[in-house]
């Protein structure tokens, strides 16, 4: 769960009123769509394949340059608990040095949804997130890559909240969604008295963060029509906030934010999202970076198989 920067972890043809029973991030008449640094509140069958990202990290110039593909897959096992897992594949290179690269370490999440209220567009979910220990690059190269030899658990919290109960119509498009996680060690950082690590443990910390969507698929169908294209419509222009901080001490690591400003198009089937990544701090690094992902809704695609729960299937 820790890396050298900050990237958590998107309905052909909705129509002008689309049918919630069978679509995906919906509370209410509100699609919330998935975002790309911190993770969304539903539990949903779907898949990242890929994100694609670039983020130039803290350091005098020439400064180190991250790339990483990412993938993520979510399946439902009821119709509201289920699992993620994520991973992928980093690149940090430097000029005048070897480039290190790695695969990084898996990540298994659980999530819950656990309260859902239509008419007031808010969604809860519960989760843990547990990373596994040397399941990706390691020893030097994988220590250099921000790969941990020591597992975490992180239970989290995740919401969202659509603005559709409000009175003043062009507001109405507006939603907000956040998730907060506190993660464990599985072995705590012991230093010296210089404050150098004596072994491969690390802090306790929190992360999180916030989204700010505006949906103009909401604004066509529950507000006014302003006879935009179909594809205007489905745009979400959104900005991410993500955060991480030490929450034990003794600790190496640094308070670190991160923004990212774009657009999200997404269909019925899948989504093109695309963000600037923007550093909030001098820890997390000077120069802006950039995420794109790809995203397939399995609950669309493959309904009968691969987007139904697991316990639909006996």
């Amino acid at each position: 769960m820790r890396r050298p920067y900050l990237l958590a972890t998107l309905a052909a043809g909705l129509p002008a009123v689309a049918n919630h029973a069978d679509a995906h991030g919906w509370a209410g008449d509100h699609l919330f769509v998935s975002t790309l640094i911190i993770d969304d509140p539903f539990m949903e069958d779907e898949a990242s394949l890929p994100t694609f990202s670039y983020l130039p990290q803290p350091g005098s110039d020439p400064v180190p340059n991250l790339y990483a593909l990412d993938f993520e897959y979510d399946k439902r096992i009821t119709e509201t608990f289920g699992f993620a897992i994520n991973g992928g594949y980093t690149w940090l290179t430097r000029p005048g040095d070897k480039t290190a690269n790695g695969w990084d370490n898996l990540v298994l999440t659980l999530k819950d949804q656990v309260y859902l209220n239509a008419p007031h567009e808010f969604v809860l979910s519960l989760g843990i997130q547990r990373e596994f220990a040397r399941t990706g690059a390691n020893g030097s190269n994988g220590a250099v890559l921000g790969n941990d030899d020591s597992g975490a658990t992180a239970p989290t919290l995740y919401f969202g909240k659509g603005f559709g109960d409000l009175p003043i119509g062009f507001l109405r498009p507006f939603a907000l969604t956040g998730e907060l996680a506190y993660s464990i060690a599985d072995k705590k950082l012991k230093v010296d008295e210089t404050g150098a690590p004596l072994n491969n443990g690390f802090s306790n910390g929190w992360a999180g963060g916030l989204t700010l969507q505006y949906s103009l698929l909401y604004l066509s169908s529950e507000v006014k029509d302003y006879g935009f294209p179909r594809w205007v419509n489905r745009l979400t222009p959104m900005v991410e906030l993500s955060w991480s901080s030490p929450a034990s001490t003794p600790t190496t690591d640094v308070t670190q934010y991160l923004w990212g400003v774009g657009v999200a198009y997404t269909t019925s089937k899948y989504a093109l999202t695309a963000e600037m990544l923007i550093p909030g701090n001098r820890n997390t690094g000077s120069h802006v970076g950039f995420v794109a992902q790809f995203h397939l809704y399995f609950d669309d695609l493959l309904p009968h198989s691969l987007g139904t729960p697991i316990t639909h299937w006996f």
